[in-house]
């Protein structure tokens, strides 16, 4: 295991970067830059001034982005996660409950927006000036090979901030080529199919440009297995449904695939090739870590998986500054367990929770349980405590008390974008559509994510019999089991809109939760707990009841009564404000934010919101 190093430890070079790799103002989009110091060619002379044009681009994608709006502002409400706290008429709470307008969504969602394409912007001068230098061709065999990869490295992260602007607004404008000074940047929406088949290519590029990870130092850098990861979730989100309509006329709204089944077939072939490459490849370059979670305490403890690389790309936030301008992120705060601010780890929330359905649909012996869920928090003597309330369980990933010091608002930790098990589901997938229906190697990529997760009970896994399923019994399967392993890390409510089960998965977990308040599904009402002296090495004895003071746990001997599902039924959060106001084939997409509209007067907008 390798202590980071990361590579955002560069803000003596910042201010370089931002020379390179910047337009005027680097959240406004659309606008006329003027003329600045990255049209000198003497910024793209050396290897290290092409790196740190290359970082400057990585940058953008910590905080606020991936370290904390994107995974936590933009990825609820789904059927696992929900937003948490109550009503509000703007801010997160408004639109991921579906309640977006374009005045709604303009206080957060315009610098998601903004920042995902000034990274593009920062990519385009990487993608056109790198190949240009003398060195690119003409320097050491070690200077070549550094200045591909940083040209992979672009194409693929230029791909990544598309991938994400289209799951969450359809079609948009694309740009491929750095802006220049004097030009005015006003076009419409770019069909999302073009812009697919673009970065496909780009990152069939990547592919050959980009080292293996055993190749090089551990970073927070995109290598070969990472670009193929990407590649395949590429290419399932566009051969999957989105919701679509006609950018000409803006009728014609419904969700859909793209028109062209041989390109669909042709994607889902190359997602499962990308896969399969990574999983058979000999080196060995990425496999299970063999225990779920120390994939988490690593990523808690800034260190790199160096062993297993189960953890293929990580968006890097470390910065030994501290604060909202040093990109260090928030994960493990607003996304995590909950922390006391008395106790000696620091103090740390949430602002999202898992569903009570998803909570307790976890079987017996999955280890991935106490992992994914949260029931665990640390009160002000630093011992570990049951939440109180089944509802109020908090995705349980990211942790104080694993972290190697205090925690605060910005918690260094980095976001997990890409995982091994990933792939593994990913070529499941691929591979029963293709074939129609389960074949043995997708069966044998799905036991390989559920032994690890059941370890100590392997033969349960093995016994699962997969091979008379139609391929849409499988799929359900996949989607189950993607659920339990990828629960929390911001892929869940994209993935039900490529399969166009969101508004179903919604509905069912309104019913599941109906049914559990109103105590006509079968569950217990109160949990019963014993505080664990130290929370890195264990956690409270529980037991269940549906007995208010069940004189079998009494006070008396240290157990501790919490509601688990008693008066769920009263909690308004939840009952009456959980995807509120989901509408299908509207709310699949956000509104494009009004003050974005109004900078860009070509700009449509989602035909829905006018």
């Amino acid at each position: 295991m390798k202590t980071r190093n990361l590579f955002v430890k560069i803000k003596a070079g910042l201010f370089s970067v931002l020379l390179v790799a910047s337009l005027t103002s680097c959240d406004d989009f659309l606008t006329v830059p003027s003329e600045s110091n990255y049209d000198s060619e003497n910024l793209f002379q050396t290897v290290v001034q092409a790196r740190m044009a290359a970082y400057g681009a990585y940058v953008v994608m910590a905080h606020p982005m991936y370290g904390r709006k994107v995974v936590t502002m933009t990825t609820t409400d789904c059927d696992i996660m929900r937003t948490s706290g109550g009503w509000e008429t703007v801010g997160r709470r408004n639109f991921s409950r579906y309640s977006s307008t374009p005045a709604s969504v303009d206080t957060e969602l315009n610098s998601l927006w903004n920042k995902w394409y000034s990274c593009i912007e920062r990519c385009n001068i990487c993608i056109e000036r790198v190949p240009q230098m003398a060195l690119y061709s003409g320097g050491t065999a070690q200077e070549q090979a550094e200045l591909k990869r940083i040209h992979g490295e672009m194409l693929a992260l230029r791909a990544l901030c598309y991938l994400d602007l289209i799951v969450r607004w359809g079609d948009v404008p694309a740009r491929f080529t750095p802006s220049k000074a004097g030009e005015v940047f006003y076009v419409d929406r770019t069909s999302r199919d073009v812009i697919y088949d673009q970065i496909i290519s780009d990152l069939k590029t990547a592919v050959e440009l980009t080292p293996w990870r055993k190749e090089v130092a551990a970073q927070a850098r995109f290598t070969k297995g990472a670009v193929k990861g990407l590649l395949a979730r590429v290419c399932l989100h566009a051969a999957g449904y989105s919701l679509r309509w006609d950018l000409a006329t803006g009728g014609n709204m419904g969700m859909r695939k793209r028109p062209d089944a041989a390109k669909i077939e042709e994607y889902y072939e190359l997602a499962r090739q990308q896969c399969a490459d990574v999983i058979d490849d000999p080196n060995a370059n990425h496999r299970l870590n063999p225990v779920y979670q120390n994939i988490w305490k690593n990523v808690c403890a800034q260190k790199f998986d160096t062993e297993f690389g189960e953890s293929m790309f990580e968006i890097g936030m470390y910065n030994p500054e501290v604060g909202e301008s040093s990109y260090n992120g928030q994960i493990g705060n607003k996304i995590g367990a909950n922390c006391n601010k008395e106790s000696k780890y620091g103090m740390t929330g949430t602002e999202v929770r898992l569903t009570a359905p998803y909570i307790l649909s976890f079987k017996e012996h999955d280890t991935r349980f106490e992992t994914v869920v949260a029931d665990m928090e640390v009160d002000k003597n630093s011992k570990g405590i049951i939440t109180n309330r089944l509802w109020e369980y908090n995705p349980g990933k990211w942790r104080a008390w694993w972290c190697p010091t205090y925690m605060n608002d910005y918690t260094n930790i980095n976001w997990i974008y890409m995982r091994y098990a990933d792939v593994l589901l990913m070529f499941a997938e691929a591979e029963n559509y293709i074939h129609h229906g389960p074949t043995d190697a997708a069966i044998k990529a799905l036991k390989e994510v559920r032994k690890r997760a059941y370890k100590g009970n392997e033969e349960e896994i093995e016994n699962e019999e997969y091979g008379d399923m139609s391929e849409e019994q499988f799929l359900d399967v996949l989607i189950q089991e993607r659920a339990w392993e990828l629960g929390a890390e911001a892929l869940r409510k994209f993935d039900l809109i490529r399969w166009n089960k969101l508004g179903e998965m919604i509905q069912k977990t309104k019913d599941a939760q109906i049914a559990i308040a109103s105590n006509t599904a079968d569950y217990p009402k109160f949990c019963y707990y014993k505080p664990c002296d130290d929370p890195t090495k264990g956690y409270p004895e529980k037991a269940y009841s549906n007995i208010d003071k069940d004189p079998a746990y009494p006070t008396a001997e240290g157990w501790v009564q919490t509601n688990y599902t008693n008066k769920m039924s009263s909690n308004a959060d939840i009952m009456t404000t959980y995807a509120r106001d989901f509408q299908a084939n509207k709310t699949e997409l956000y509104p494009i934010p009004q003050s974005i509209c109004d900078d860009n007067p070509k700009l449509s907008q989602h035909p829905s919101y006018k």
